[in-house]
């Protein structure tokens, strides 16, 4: 794959097709009582959870940069398994922007996010220094004028099993009018060598 000198990236937990399907089932149920244009709700290809983002990089440093994150993370053994939490309003009920799933547990999601983060700063990047809030996107509030969300608890939730976390996914984002489009670079696999998409 050719990619252009600077590209935007993200490294992210993916989520099995299993649960894509089922958030994806959820979705649709919400998009349907919402009966608004105002939300744009996430395609399902595009559910995962961001560990880390980085708005410019050098596409010549990536080696560097994935090699220091995988050793970071290895240096961590983490044992990690995902559970989702309650819908939440981001950032602040009150000044909701995006719709989304807490997810826990969030202690060793923070270390991982720490692990990760570790790992750029060594490969000479900064990290955003923003307090780290593990979620799973459903949606952005694209403007709050006249919306009412009410319908946000008339659903019930899907019943996803814990996920196991056997990797990290490096993944490109390139912004795109109906929203982002992301392509996998590299898979790094939680305590062993990684495996190359």
């Amino acid at each position: 794959m050719k990619l252009p000198p600077v590209i935007r990236i993200f490294f992210a937990i993916d989520l099995p097709q299993s649960a894509k399907a089922k958030l994806s089932e959820f979705i649709s149920q919400l998009k349907k009582k919402s009966k608004s244009h105002a939300i744009r709700w996430t395609r399902p290809e595009n559910l995962h959870i961001t560990l880390q983002f980085l708005a410019e990089v050098k596409t010549e440093d990536l080696p560097l940069l994935s090699n220091q994150v995988r050793a970071h993370i290895e240096k961590n053994h983490l044992q990690l398994g995902l559970t989702l939490g309650s819908l939440a309003l981001f950032p602040h009920p009150y000044r909701p922007r995006v719709i989304v799933f807490n997810i826990f547990p969030q202690d060793k999601l923070n270390l991982l996010s720490q692990a990760i983060g570790k790992g750029i700063v060594a490969s000479h990047y900064e990290i955003e220094d923003r307090p780290f809030r593990p979620h799973l996107t459903l949606g952005r509030i694209k403007h709050t004028q006249g919306i009412h969300l009410q319908f946000l608890s008339e659903i019930a939730l899907p019943k996803i099993e814990n996920i196991p976390v056997n990797e990290v996914v490096l993944f490109r984002s390139e912004p795109q009018p109906e929203g982002s489009a992301y392509t996998p670079l590299e898979r790094i696999a939680m305590g062993v060598s990684s495996i190359k998409q």
